[in-house]
């Protein structure tokens, strides 16, 4: 990548006051279809939870069909909320809004599988966290500009073949040399969430430490998921989702709460009155 290039490339902040006129809206004549239906490819046996929490996100997030691939059987019976769907057999991915592939999800050949199809069928609104970025850092994968992949430092170290220590010091160089590589959207996780594309780049202003804990990037898949298949654009949902799930995190400790103590599962409870407080 060019030096010049990472130059003229300026980070603008992403902040609470462009949250309003993002939020999808909803008529009085609205329904479940409204929402879309949101795909999830997640949540192999023993991380059946990854799958379960980007779901439940999706879905409080709007989406108003949430469906649950996952090759464990722990899933099939516990989660009423959701479809749940066996296996690819007849695949069709139009008929879903949006796809996100990965949480807890440890089968690599279906993995490598279902993203070539997508490339292949041009399907725009999907989202790769956790094992789907594993496997790009060992596949090089062009993907469609639509495309969101969501890695933290450590993710996108083994997906550039660099240190953590050096994204670390230079999160936008490898934020833009990371959407260079693959082609996509990317969202660097971390502190100051940068999210990227072919010719912009933004720093969320919302986030703190308490989000270092186990599922709240599952959380913030499917929150993404859930405003893409409302139709919000790929790289507006992945700004839109990543505020709120800072801007959850600042509440938690301005309440009160002490920064070693928040869940993956308190963002999701707090969704609804987040949500509110910003249409309001």
């Amino acid at each position: 990548m060019k030096k010049d290039f990472l130059r003229k490339m300026k980070i603008s902040l992403f902040s609470k006051k462009n949250i309003k006129q993002l939020l999808p809206k909803r008529k009085r004549t609205d329904n479940k279809t409204t929402g879309g239906k949101t795909l999830l490819i997640a949540g192999s046996t023993g991380m059946e939870g990854a799958a379960v929490l980007a779901a439940r996100a999706a879905a409080r997030c709007g989406a108003g069909y949430v469906y649950l691939l996952s090759d464990s059987r722990n899933l099939f019976t516990k989660n009423p909320d959701f479809l749940i769907l066996q296996n690819l057999k007849n695949f069709e991915p139009r008929l879903f809004s949006s796809i996100a592939i990965g949480p807890g999800f440890k089968n690599k050949s279906i993995l490598l599988k279902t993203l070539k199809f997508l490339i292949l069928k041009k399907i725009e609104n999907v989202v790769l966290d956790a094992e789907a970025l594993s496997l790009l850092a060992e596949k090089k994968l062009k993907l469609p500009p639509s495309w969101i992949l969501t890695p933290h430092e450590g993710e996108l170290a083994r997906m550039l073949k660099v240190s953590s220590e050096e994204i670390r010091l230079n999160r936008k160089k490898y934020a833009l040399q990371a959407q260079k590589v693959f082609g996509c959207i990317v969202v660097l996780k971390g502190s100051g969430t940068l999210v990227a594309d072919s010719d912009r780049i933004v720093q969320i202003s919302s986030g703190n430490p308490s989000l270092g804990k186990a599922g709240t990037g599952d959380v913030l898949t499917g929150m993404i998921a859930g405003f893409l298949s409302q139709k919000v654009p790929a790289f507006e949902a992945a700004c839109l989702a990543a505020f709120i799930h800072g801007f959850i995190a600042d509440q938690w400790l301005q309440k009160g709460s002490d920064v070693l103590s928040l869940m993956a599962s308190d963002l999701i409870e707090q969704l609804p009155q987040t949500l509110k407080y910003f249409r309001k």
